[in-house]
Formats: structure tokens, sequence, C-alpha cells
């Protein structure tokens, strides 16, 4: 199943007429592959770096015509007091390439999450959508992470900045540096996460220290010569502390870079997580009010950082 980067990659999903991730109207290009497990996470099925099978309990009729078609003994039946329901070993899928299982699936139960796409079939997709954008827009790579697959991103972005369409990435970071570095001079835009900035709390929320992160925001800040926007996924009672807020804003203005957008944490992504085999972890999680949104971008502003809210973004 190993394709190589150099003529294509893994993604799970393709959106078209986007307004917020990026100037004018773009195509988004959702990458499979995140090195973190951030707790709020709303693509869930973006995480493994393969293609899954995605199973949705409510439509299956269980006559196990996945189970016979899949040659690769990943699939198995669990029997308890409840229904009758199917299991994956998704590892196992990961060495599959025809998903003969979601071909047999008669009801619509089963799915693929995740496809390898060729740079061929994908810039034609891009050059379809771009009679639509407008004078200002373009791509924007985003995921999982798009610096998981470091080849394929730094190869997409080429060809599309060579023919003059706008580039954009939005990462979490988590990378190493040399898998970032190569796709600089392809990049117009870059949206880079902010999740927390005292380590023991980010290793919590995202199962990662955060230090190559703010390392990574560092020598991006330095190096890159675009437009760099920094991004805080704001998740009450986790990361909206005023002393997470005065370090956060220290940090950005430490980098030489002044802008904010505050992304206001949502469940649209909670659903997804049964598809995929996952458990979703914040089910209680009370939506961040407006009024309280506002306060909290008036301190940023308070404390020198250009800050945008949701959807009211710099483009």
């Amino acid at each position: 199943m190993e394709q190589s980067e150099l003529t294509g990659g893994y993604i799970f999903d393709i959106q078209g007429f986007s307004v917020h991730d990026g100037p004018g109207c773009r195509t988004l290009i959702f990458f499979k592959g995140c090195p973190l497990r951030c707790l709020w996470c709303s693509n869930p099925e973006g995480i493994r770096p393969y293609p899954e099978p995605l199973y949705k309990e409510s439509k299956c009729l269980f006559d196990l015509y996945c189970l016979q078609a899949c040659h690769h003994q990943a699939i198995s039946v669990h029997v308890g007091q409840d229904n009758p329901r199917i299991d994956f070993e998704r590892e196992k899928c990961r060495k599959c390439n025809t998903y003969d299982c979601v071909k047999a699936c008669l009801t619509g139960a089963l799915g693929q999450g995740g496809y390898f796409i060729s740079l061929t079939d994908l810039y034609a997709r891009i050059e379809r959508d771009r009679l639509y954008w407008g004078q200002q827009g373009g791509i924007t790579l985003t995921g999982g992470e798009p610096f998981a697959q470091p080849e394929f991103a730094a190869n997409l972005l080429k060809r599309c900045y060579n023919a003059l369409i706008h580039t954009a990435v939005e990462t979490c970071g988590e990378v190493p540096w040399e898998n970032i570095e190569p796709s600089l001079k392809w990049l117009d835009w870059i949206f880079f996460d902010l999740k927390h900035m005292d380590e023991a709390a980010h290793k919590h929320l995202t199962s990662s220290s955060g230090h190559r992160i703010l390392e990574n925001a560092r020598r991006l800040a330095d190096s890159f010569e675009g437009r760099m926007v920094f991004r805080f996924p704001l998740v009450p009672g986790l990361n909206d502390s005023d002393e997470n807020i005065r370090a956060t804003a220290g940090f950005i203005l430490s980098t030489g870079r002044t802008e904010l957008n505050i992304l206001p944490v949502h469940h649209l992504g909670r659903e997804k997580y049964l598809l995929s085999g996952q458990s979703y972890k914040l089910p209680g999680l009370e939506m961040t009010a407006r009024d309280q949104l506002i306060t909290i971008q008036n301190r940023f502003t308070e404390l020198g950082v250009k800050c945008y809210l949701g959807s009211e973004t710099p483009f």
C-alpha cells in the first residue's frame, strides 16, 4: 500500500468554497495523519496516517458481507448484551488498498476514511475549483497535519505556487523542522496553532509537551517571509485562564509577529469519533459565551496582539 510522496499522498477530504482559511474563496485539502491527540479534535478521522473504515452502526444490518469480503482478517463480530456490532483492527486495514469491505456493504454503514491521491489528480481538482475562486482565492492545506507528509506537501505547494495559485497551510507545528523548511519557498501564508504555554498542561491536552512546537514557531517567525497568523483554539476551563492568555500574548510578541485568530472550540466533530472507533473526551464541555469571547479578545488586544475572533478573520 506504500506510495511515493513524490507522486501523491493520503488525504481524507477536499472542500471547496471555504472563506475562513485564507483570503478569498479557497479549496481546502485535508491531509491524513497528525502527531497530536487534542482532546477537542474536530477531525478525528484525520488522526491516523492511513485510510481506515468508518462504521455507522445505526445503518448496519449485520449481514456480515463486509467480513466475508475482508482479505486481511481485520473485521470481527462482537456479540454482547446489547445489539451485535462489527469491530475493526484498523492497524490491519492499513495493508489494504482495495477496501472490498466498503464495496460489499449494501446499506452505507461502511465508508472509507482517507485515500491515496496522485499529484496529477489532485491538481486537476484544484484547477477545476480555480474557476470559482475569484481574484484572491487559492488552496489551504489542513488536516490532520500537512507537514506529516512533507514531500507530498512541498510538491503540491510548489506546483500550485508556480501556477500563481495563492498557497496557505494550517499546522500544529509538532513535526521536525526538516518537514517544514522545504515548503516555505512555496507558501504565501501560514496559520500556526498555539494550544497552551505550560508544558504539563499542553501534554495533558494534546499528548505533546509543546516544546518543539514553540521552537518551530520561533524559527518560522524569523525565517518565513509570508504572512503568519497564530491560531488559538479556545477551550473553556482548559486554556482560557488569564495566566495562559498573558503567556500566549507574550510568546507571540517575542517572535516579532502580532496576529492571532481565536477559534472557539465546538462539538461539530463529536459524531465522527464513533465512526472511526474513537471516544470523544470532552462530551460535557460548554461553549464559551459570546461576551466571554469578546472579553478574551479585548485582553489580547490590551496586551498588544492584533486579535481576530472566530470567523472574523484578517482577510
